[in-house]
């Protein structure tokens, strides 16, 4: 079985391995179209790995999205090719988080260390196009545009008031402040602990792009906090500031480049060759951990909202495990990569998640790559890995335990209904929505997320080799960046998915070109899941589950926000 899961995923590894691009031939480069520069369009938004879509699928919802793994491997046929001076990036704005945009410039700056200029181009700049566009060689903007550097915005919204409104309560049951998952629900303004929170969060994200821009544009510190202070700026000011090195339009390229030859990727793709690695026995697995932490299988929604816990993939433990046993039993695969986008969910999922990847971990090392966000729960699970690779930018920490219930009993009586309630045992009441937990019930849930915290902090202490006392010094709810993350110990390296990948192969002493394959499970069988993406009642059906799933009493290690 594992042996037939990792043949027939190998097929899938080109995106996921260090390529070997053959060079053309010497006939061919004599007889070749010439190819200067290619342009690239990139989309707002990119998923960190490929998604593969069969014929149906991709008839329903279009072709997969382009990864930012794809364009790494598009980059380095690009870097293996003598022919093209270069590339030209168009954008037209992001929606992705922090990490990715890490990722995104991560991939530009491989590419220009291989000796090919990038330029960026666009109509205008926000703040995240400047922030990619800073690790190009060059920046252009069509005429008329404006350069938006403005800085960063983060908002909390709290639905206390709107709650009672309606006669509905939330209790929760927090190790400290700074678990604030349900905060939102829960309180009508922030606890100073969770303002602190967030401004040290702000501060890290936003000297990040600072420096980032300060490196690319080679630019003082000062004069980036400047820039942005000052925005907007016309695209006459943009260029006599030299925040951007050129406006003209896109039909202006060929003069501005000296060239004739500019081709679109969609071209040059049918003349840049490609050549699969020779595959050896022994492979790295890659597993993709994403979305809310759940008991059950794992899943995506028919229709994603965003709706904060609610909307979303879930990640469920014997999906999970039942991946993690199968590589137990495979031989060939000689290390596993653990590519985590996940805020945290069901404490007993995440444990058993943890023990299953354990155990796996007394047979061969596990790495961690942290993208988005690998907090809480997310950050439960990595434990188990010898190393540990994260973004600048991802978020993490979130050591603790919350716990919460919904409480309806007003909301119901505002809807004239009446209910009551018929009870046996002084307690049949402390998981359900009737009323707020009693003091006795708060205390016996005090002690539930305390032991709880004990065992989550104890593992982070056996995995990073520090004091419990340390390890809750930086816990208790303390959400931290990436960067902030490698300070406090809770990261070994800064990086991205390919700098894991490059571990993994070396603590298995596996040659550089090693393949790696993605392990995902066999999902649904096709029908049933063309009949979910139709049915609407599907959906409702979901969110519903997530909804029970967080706010039934049971002790969560949940994120306090969303990543965006």
């Amino acid at each position: 079985m594992a042996a037939q899961t990792a043949n027939g995923l190998r097929n899938f590894l080109q995106p996921l391995t260090h390529l070997v691009v053959t060079t053309l031939n010497q006939q061919r480069l004599r007889t070749s179209t010439p190819l200067d520069y290619i342009q690239l369009m990139l989309p707002a938004q990119m998923p960190a790995l490929p998604e593969r879509r069969n014929l149906i699928q991709a008839r329903l919802m279009g072709a997969a999205p382009l990864s930012l793994v794809d364009l790494e491997r598009i980059f380095r046929r690009i870097a293996d090719d003598p022919r093209p001076k270069g590339v030209i990036l168009m954008l037209r704005g992001f929606a992705m988080t922090l990490a990715d945009l890490q990722t995104l410039r991560d991939s530009i700056r491989r590419l220009r260390e291989r000796g090919k200029r990038v330029i960026c181009y666009a109509h205008s700049y926000d703040m995240a196009m400047y922030y990619v566009a800073s690790a190009a060689d060059e920046i252009w903007m069509q005429p008329g545009g404006s350069l938006i550097t403005t800085g960063l915005v983060m908002q909390q919204t709290y639905l206390r008031e709107a709650l009672d409104t309606i006669g509905l309560e939330i209790d929760p049951v927090a190790i400290t402040p700074y678990k604030s998952a349900v905060d939102m629900f829960a309180r009508s303004t922030p606890s100073p602990e969770v303002e602190a929170m967030m401004n040290w969060l702000l501060d890290s994200r936003y000297e990040m792009m600072v420096d980032g821009i300060a490196q690319g544009r080679n630019l003082e510190q000062s004069a980036v906090h400047h820039m942005i202070d000052a925005a907007p700026y016309t695209d006459d000011e943009a260029l006599a500031n030299g925040f951007v090195n050129a406006l003209l339009n896109e039909e202006g390229f060929y003069a501005h480049l000296n060239t004739t030859h500019i081709s679109l990727w969609e071209d040059a793709d049918k003349v840049v060759p490609l050549r699969v690695p020779p595959t050896g026995n022994r492979y790295v697995a890659v597993m993709h951990l994403t979305g809310n932490i759940v008991e059950g299988e794992s899943g995506a929604p028919p229709v994603d909202i965003p709706i904060p816990f609610v909307g979303g993939e879930r990640m469920g433990d014997l999906t999970v495990t039942r991946l993690v046993r199968n590589l137990m039993h495979d031989d060939h695969a000689a290390a596993l990569v653990l590519f985590i986008d996940s805020g945290g969910g069901s404490a007993a999922a995440s444990e058993a998640m943890a023990s299953a990847l354990e155990e796996l971990a007394k047979t061969r090392p596990i790495v961690v790559y942290m993208h988005s966000v690998a907090a809480s729960g997310g950050y439960y699970i990595a434990t188990p890995a010898d190393w540990i690779v994260a973004q600048p930018g991802t978020i993490t920490g979130s050591i603790g335990v919350i716990s919460a219930k919904l409480v309806n009993t007003d909301a119901l009586r505002k809807l004239k209904f009446n209910p009551y309630t018929y009870l046996r045992g002084e307690n049949a009441s402390m998981f359900t929505p009737i009323e707020p937990f009693t003091e006795q019930q708060r205390a016996k849930m005090v002690q539930q997320i305390e032991r709880i915290y004990q065992q989550f902090v104890q593992r982070v202490a056996d995995a990073r080799k520090l004091k419990p006392a340390q390890v809750d010094a930086i816990g208790g709810g303390r959400v931290w960046t990436g960067k902030q993350a490698l300070e406090n110990g809770l990261v070994d390296e800064l990086g991205g998915f390919y700098e894991a990948l490059a571990k993994a192969r070396e603590l298995a002493k596996l040659p550089d070109d090693a393949p790696a394959a993605l392990i995902q499970g066999k999902g649904k069988p096709m029908p049933a899941q063309l009949a979910d993406q139709m049915n609407p009642a599907a959906a409702l059906q979901y969110w519903q589950q997530n909804l029970h799933d967080l706010l039934r009493g049971q002790a969560l290690m949940l994120m306090p926000f969303d990543v965006h």
